[in-house]
């Protein structure tokens, strides 16, 4: 593997054609020695080589590879900064030597973003200005897609893992869990995102924003992934940052995306404690646990992940009953009522529009009245009879 500046600077020549090297200097501020880099100067501007140093960083080295294809040139121009633009690789020994421009200034501190409220305001226009791409760069690019409800699965199982671990205490683990179980909270457009944001990789130059490293975890995701580090400073900063972050954007759910930052932040913890035991690693383990139990010492503080509705006072409700509107209802009189119903019997009476059983029930009923009517003529005839017979009989009785 390559070690020193110069045979980095031979990998380079080979990586880039044509490429003149006039001075090289090693790089020790790349991915906490997860590669080794140097910086070389040419006659075209510095740039940077790096190898890395194990699979696990050359996997991450391939994912910023993908990133920084994606950001090509129309999207680069809508960023307030530099981001760097890969020139050529080559094999170094099993792995290989990726070449880019470097990008000068110098890596901001969380101490410096607090204390500068211009830088800090240009920290927030750059996130917005991320989450702002089109997204169509992720899907085209071949970058990870995830909806809300792949978020929040992700998360769901992330919990899961930290408690199989059996090392989360119950406290932590409910308090995840109600931001998981609320709907409300994880109702958001999927944005790209970084992914990966933190202080040292944000580039300055006095006040100024400069450049932005680290785009290994560019995706479509949750825009609240980009803020949750903010929360490592006063309290002051993450409030100011969210509701400058959502007037930039111009999008509603401030309260929900706060909640959703807060909790990515808690989570940082599990993420550790996992590496721990994936690793083996017991003193990481152990400095999770540490973390968790102060994070159940400051739960008290934090109050409740989820704001309960406030109750209404007796003047409020008033207000709101005497600020809604009156409804008015034509109800109809019992006079159209009948008039209806007159309408219907008139409906019926005509044959043309009677079912076959209404006209069956009218057929008898007809046979009956005609039944009827015959008796009467016959009851009518008998009793005429009689009367006739009897004024017979009176007229000859001599008495």
């Amino acid at each position: 593997m390559a070690t020193t500046p110069f045979t980095l600077a031979a990998l380079a020549t080979s990586a880039v054609p044509g490429l003149v090297v006039t001075g090289t200097r090693t790089h020790t501020m790349d991915g906490e020695g997860e590669f080794t880099a140097a910086v070389l100067t040419t006659e075209t501007g510095d740039v940077i080589v790096r190898v890395p140093v194990s699979p696990a960083a050359e996997v991450k080295q391939s994912a910023e590879l993908l990133s920084i294809a994606a950001l090509a040139e129309g999207a680069r121009s809508r960023l307030p900064f530099a981001v760097p633009v890969t020139l050529g690789m080559t094999r170094a020994g099993d792995t290989r030597a990726v070449v880019s421009t470097f990008l000068g200034g110098v890596p901001a501190l969380l101490e410096q973003i607090e204390a500068d409220s211009d830088l800090l305001g240009q920290v927030v226009d750059a996130i917005a200005a991320v989450h702002a791409l089109p997204s169509g760069l992720a899907r085209s690019g071949g970058l990870p897609v995830r909806d809300a409800a792949e978020v929040r699965g992700g998360a769901a199982r992330l919990v899961q893992r930290a408690a199989d671990t059996g090392m989360l205490p119950s406290t932590v683990r409910a308090r995840w869990n109600d931001v998981l179980d609320a709907a409300r909270v994880w109702s958001f457009e999927p944005t790209v995102v970084h992914g990966a944001l933190a202080p040292e990789l944000l580039l300055t130059e006095g006040s100024d924003l400069t450049g932005v490293l680290g785009w290994h975890e560019l995706s479509l995701g949750d825009p609240a992934a980009d803020l949750h580090w903010l929360l490592l400073a006063d309290p002051e900063v993450f409030d100011a940052t969210i509701a400058r972050y959502t007037a930039l954007r111009g999008v509603a759910g401030q309260q929900e995306l706060a909640i959703r930052a807060r909790f990515y932040h808690e989570l940082e913890i599990a993420k550790w404690l996992l590496h721990g035991f994936e690793s083996h690693d017991q003193s990481v383990v152990d400095d999770a646990v540490t973390m968790l139990d102060r994070l159940v010492d400051r739960l008290g503080l934090l109050g409740a992940p989820l704001p309960k509705p406030r109750v209404l006072s007796e003047r409020e409700v008033e207000r709101m009953l005497d600020e809604t509107p009156v409804v008015e209802y034509d109800a109809r009189s019992e006079t159209a009522e009948f008039e209806s119903l007159d309408e219907d019997r008139e409906f019926y009476s005509d044959r043309d529009f009677a079912s076959d059983e209404v006209e069956e029930r009218a057929d008898e009923a007809a046979k009956r009245a005609d039944e009827v009517g015959d008796a009467d003529k016959t009851h009518e005839a008998d009793e005429t009879g009689k009367g006739s017979a009897s004024d017979s009989k009176a007229s000859k009785d001599p008495r």
